[in-house]
């Protein structure tokens, strides 16, 4: 595979080399002081980074391209650390007075957001002898993320717990770094495949690992990592927390598995496709997501018609896909009817009673219908507004919402929910705008990310989205969707000059 040929590896830099180092000593000493410092267990994730963060820069010999290689590893394998934890966590001492807020209820610095730092610092230097980059701003997407960071940050004004707020409004913006500085550095198709092959073999590794936590209930804990498996529901969640967060990222990169299928050139490339998509659906199986589920479903469908009235992918080949998939349905079919017949312990039905419990906060009064409650402030005031008509919500009245565009009204207010739909349309409109490019790669992996965003959206019907996992898979598909206009422009100057120069 041509991951970029010689202009991935360009000569280091003395500067590169330095700032290497220094990286290294960094998480080091991180490493060896953390026993020692005030911090949580999580901090312990660095000791995996540590021993091969210098080797990964040498082998490498480009820094930007590690930093993407960090991103695309980070996400699915969930590896963050967490510095600060509000008051409010899921700690013992809360769980023994019977208060917990389910809330984004720390302020994280991650691993993820550490690189990109570096990369932003790389990207501001810039190389000695090399001609920088431009900035490329992607208003479409780049401008509604602005406008969701403001309106975030003024609800503070309406927000009972000033620190929780902060939380949201911190995430907010290390997202929206992530999402520009991945936009503008998967500047090319060979670029992007990288990044997406990457992300594809670390999804098949989590997938692994899942399907082997439900057929042995295997759980572990390692140097912060956790991979635990729900004993009672026997649900598989992987590294990334909770079963719906593992159900969300397998669910959007099956969707991307799809495309890479016609996208790879190569017939072992398309085998470790097919196998990343069988293992994956395993995985998702093992998930018992229901709205993960529902969400492959439509995203599948809508594969399948586009990519046939496109006409890039031949209709037999269509018909072996669907096939592939209902074969793997039919086989696991005792499994997923149980999950949808049996008792759910209230799981479907407390959805609707979330669903009124908000809107009686949103109608509550006009600064909560215009403006909210607060960001990441709805658990605190949702216990306030329970009546009668809303139902016995139990130990869940202080949940969140699970359904995202209730949430995001209840807390920012109209202005927030009509700018938060102005940032997902906007995303799926350009990928529509990218499929109907007469560009083969760049068409079908529009088709793969735009389903892939589809089938997230039908999943924000009946899941908050405050875990970390799912939020940075979100902004992280769009980033791969703005950057598809770099491929666009690129393929656009080789036509001018083929044309210009044509003897």
């Amino acid at each position: 595979m041509d991951w970029g040929g010689s202009t991935a590896f360009p000569q280091r830099s003395f500067f590169e080399l330095g700032l290497a180092v220094v990286v290294g000593l960094l998480f080091a000493a991180l490493v060896v002081l953390s026993p020692y410092l005030p911090v949580s267990s999580d901090f312990q994730k660095l000791v995996l980074v540590a021993p091969f963060a210098f080797t990964l820069v040498i082998l490498f010999n480009n820094l930007e391209r590690l930093i993407l290689f960090t991103v695309a590893v980070g996400v699915p394998l969930n590896l963050d650390i967490s510095l600060i934890i509000s008051p409010y966590a899921r700690n013992l001492e809360n769980l023994a007075n019977g208060r917990t807020i389910v809330a984004l209820t720390e302020l994280r610095l991650g691993l993820i957001f550490m690189a990109v730092g570096i990369g932003y610092i790389l990207w501001l230097v810039g190389k000695p002898g090399v001609r920088r980059h431009r900035v490329r701003l992607f208003p479409r997407t780049t401008f509604p993320a602005l406008g969701l960071i403001l309106v975030t940050t003024l609800s503070i004004v309406q927000a009972q717990d000033k620190q929780l707020a902060l939380f949201i409004i911190v995430q907010m913006i290390e997202l929206f770094l992530v999402y520009f500085y991945i936009a503008n550095h998967l500047r090319s198709k060979a670029d992007l495949l990288f990044f997406i092959t990457i992300v594809m073999g670390c999804v098949l590794a989590e997938s692994l690992l899942m399907v082997i936590q439900w057929q042995t209930g295997l759980s572990f804990s390692f140097a912060g990592i956790n991979a635990t498996m729900d004993a009672v529901s026997q649900r598989a969640t992987g590294t990334l927390g909770t079963a719906n967060s593992a159900a969300v990222i397998v669910s959007a990169f099956l969707c991307i598995t799809c495309a890479m299928f016609w996208i790879f050139t190569r017939q072992s490339q398309k085998l470790f496709a097919g196998i990343c998509f069988v293992v994956g659906s395993v995985a998702l199986i093992s998930t018992a997501g229901r709205a993960a589920w529902g969400g492959f479903i439509v995203a599948i469908f809508a594969f399948i018609i586009m990519g046939w009235w496109r006409g890039w992918v031949s209709r037999k080949a269509l018909v072996w896909l669907l096939a592939l998939t209902l074969a793997i349905g039919v086989i696991f079919y005792p499994v997923i009817a149980s999950r949808l017949t049996t008792d759910d312990r209230g799981s479907a039905l407390s959805r609707l009673m979330m669903s009124r419990l908000a809107w009686n906060v949103i109608q509550a009064s006009p600064e909560h219908f215009f403006f909210g409650v607060g960001a990441n402030n709805y658990a605190l005031v949702a216990p306030l507004y329970v009546t009668s008509d809303v139902g016995d919500l139990g130990y869940i009245v202080d949940s969140s919402v699970h359904n995202v565009f209730l949430l995001v009204w209840t807390e920012m207010g109209l202005v927030g929910l009509l700018i938060y739909l102005w940032f997902l349309y906007n995303a799926v409109k350009k990928a529509v705008k990218n499929f109907i490019s007469n560009d083969r790669y760049v068409s079908l992996m529009a088709l793969g990310l735009g389903c892939a965003l589809l089938a997230v959206i039908v999943q924000m019907l009946a899941d908050p989205f405050i875990a970390r996992p799912k939020t940075m898979l979100v902004w992280l598909l769009i980033a791969m969707v703005a950057s598809l206009d770099n491929m666009r422009t690129i393929a656009g100057r080789q036509i001018e000059k083929r044309q210009v120069y044509r003897p």
